[in-house]
């Protein structure tokens, strides 16, 4: 199952962004997300995606839903550890292994993408370059079970 703000955002008219939206999106995948560790069971791998829009994240979501569809994805940028800790939080009580995936696309290459986009999926590019320098990197220590990183076109 993926868990992606934007899926909420999606309307009949494309995606409809507002600081109210956005916010209410963000807490559709945290009420979803317990229900979806518990279907899982702890057989299952949670997969947290880290990265900057335009990095990578959906598209390698996408691909592994079809290898591994009982996985659960948190597709999201999830740049700080602040916000990966109640996703973590979820998946240590429903004992679901969690796995970081760190997408280290280089930025030129994030800009390329994101400036293709659908006009409503375009994300602003200096929140995309604020949010690709804030990435903190994802590690064992904060609970993660491993890191795996995936480089992007150079």
């Amino acid at each position: 199952m993926p868990l992606n703000p934007d899926h909420f955002l999606q309307t009949a008219e494309g995606r409809i962004t507002t600081p109210e939206r956005n916010a209410w999106a963000w807490r559709r995948c945290h009420e979803e997300l317990p229900q979806a560790l518990r279907q899982l069971g702890p057989s299952g791998v949670l997969y947290v995606l880290v990265g900057a829009q335009g990095a990578g994240k959906s598209t390698w979501a996408r691909a592994r839903k079809i290898a591994e569809p009982d996985c659960v994805i948190f597709d999201a940028i999830l740049v700080k550890r602040e916000e990966r800790a109640p996703i973590l939080l979820e998946a240590r009580n429903a004992g679901v292994s969690a796995v970081a995936v760190w997408f280290q696309t280089p930025l030129h290459v994030c800009l390329a993408r994101n400036a293709v986009r659908p006009a409503d999926e375009v994300a602003d590019e200096r929140g995309l370059r604020n949010v690709y320098a804030a990435v903190e990197p994802p590690s064992e220590q904060e609970g993660f079970t491993s890191v795996w990183l995936v480089h992007g076109e150079a």
